[in-house]
């Protein structure tokens, strides 16, 4: 069950997230001392990135919780139209038809 194909496709996509959420991170310590950016834009970046990396870990790790938090970040993704619905739409009949979720442990 752990060497499922149709689970390592929900691992390559985090993956992805950790890779956003490093680049996010590299962006807010270049902007660091960037005066025409805010603080708050610098805490968005730094706060999503964060948010990214630890879902990502989360989901590798088949935490319970990375679960829950994936799935809300696959409907906020819904609202990046056409690419992030198209994404959205995609995974969640993915994870219905394989049930993904039995591969998360509490």
């Amino acid at each position: 069950m752990s060497n499922s194909s149709h689970f390592k496709i929900i691992i390559i996509f985090a993956y992805c997230l950790i890779l956003i959420g490093c680049v996010g991170l590299i962006m807010h310590f270049i902007l660091k001392y960037n005066i025409s950016y805010t603080i708050e834009f610098k805490l968005f970046i730094f706060l999503f990135s964060l948010f990214h990396i630890l879902t990502g870990i989360g989901v590798i790790l088949r935490k319970r919780w990375a679960y829950y938090i994936f799935k809300l970040y696959l409907y906020l993704l819904y609202f990046v139209i056409p690419i992030g619905t198209y994404i959205s739409i995609k995974t969640f009949k993915h994870i219905n038809k394989y049930c993904i979720d039995d591969f998360f442990k509490n």
